[in-house]
């Protein structure tokens, strides 16, 4: 007699078995899912990983930029000579690299905590997938008890 006409017997066994073979199909609905949403997350992983070595890279540059003007204030005899013109222009460039760093930190800040998010997200679908694992075997051997029950009594 087929599996599924096991459910159609009369008796608690066989209306176990249905009960216990929807829920395995169920949990085997949620690692299908599971897995879905897995290899989704890994490709926005490796996405936003890339895009945090990319901003890394702006921030490295603009932190070099910003040390390496600080470095090059202009001395006394530039400021007389351009008429203190190139410290104004110093001090402007200097506002403009200082911004152009903080940007950077807030860019690179907001990436990381992108990257955290999916990985995150990553661990707790990778979570759930495993509960849903460990339910499918549980419910398997529930299944196969419930067979052998059947098949003990005579109703297959």
């Amino acid at each position: 007699m087929p599996e599924d006409q096991h459910a159609r017997q009369p008796g608690a066994a066989g209306a176990r078995l249905a009960l216990l073979r929807a829920s395995a199909a169920g949990a085997y609905d949620v690692i299908v899912a599971a897995d879905d949403a897995l290899g989704v997350l890994a490709g926005r992983r490796v996405a936003a990983e890339r895009v945090l070595r990319n901003v890394a890279m702006l921030h490295r540059v603009a932190s070099r930029a910003a040390e390496a003007h600080a470095l090059a204030r202009p001395g006394p005899v530039a400021l007389l000579a351009t008429r203190l013109r190139a410290g104004r222009e110093w001090r402007e460039r200097r506002a403009i690299l200082a911004q152009a760093l903080t940007d950077a930190e807030r860019l690179l800040a907001d990436t990381q905590q992108a990257v955290a998010d999916v990985k995150q997200e990553f661990a707790a679908r990778l979570r759930a997938r495993t509960e849903a694992v460990t339910e499918l075997r549980r419910l398997t051997g529930e299944c196969a008890a419930a067979r052998d029950e059947l098949a003990a009594a005579g109703e297959t």
